[in-house]
């Protein structure tokens, strides 16, 4: 299946999770790492997210809440393979967070994927997205600072970055001569 096929399905299912139709226990199936995520060393293995774990994070009950609609992952197949940033997350072979330009106000989605994780003793032959939430920028950007960085895309990273609200304090895109 195409990028944009993987995309538009994942879209349509979204929406029947949001209007409560979606199935229980669906898996989404995201696709396979393109070539940014197999450069950062995820394996070429089928990304899969389940339903609840969209659910979950999203719940204002969750113990670790990190405010978000459902809504607000639309296009997250699409997002996952063209990051604005791959970070280790402990081991890199075990698990990496990918930076996505899904917007929050001062936030940007991250989706932490487990790689070819393991269940009694036995290797699942997938990516597992394990979480889905808003980070603020300045934390990856520190992820960044501090040598976690297995990919970034500078100029997505730079449009991120600058503040809107200073713009005396950034330098202009045209600067950098990538598009606004």
């Amino acid at each position: 299946m195409e990028p944009e096929e993987i995309n538009s399905r994942f879209n349509e299912e979204l929406q029947q999770q949001i209007q409560g139709s979606l199935p229980k226990g669906h898996i989404y199936k995201l696709g396979c790492p393109g070539e940014i995520l197999q450069g950062s060393g995820v394996p070429d293995l089928p990304i899969e997210l389940k339903a609840e774990t969209l659910t979950e994070k999203a719940d204002p009950n969750y113990k670790n809440y990190h405010p978000f609609e459902l809504s607000e992952v639309k296009d997250l197949p699409k997002y996952i393979n063209d990051p604005v940033a791959v970070t280790s997350y402990g081991d890199k072979t075990k698990a990496v967070n990918i930076i996505t330009e899904i917007k929050q106000n001062e936030k940007t989605f991250l989706a932490g994927i487990s790689i070819n994780p393991e269940v009694g003793g036995k290797k699942l032959n997938i990516n597992s997205v394990r979480t889905v939430f808003p980070k603020d920028i300045d934390e990856w950007m520190n992820w960044i600072d501090k040598g976690k960085a297995l990919y970034v895309n500078e100029a997505k990273k730079r449009r991120l970055v600058a503040n809107p609200r200073c713009p005396g304090d950034v330098t202009p895109a045209s600067a950098y001569n990538i598009e606004k």
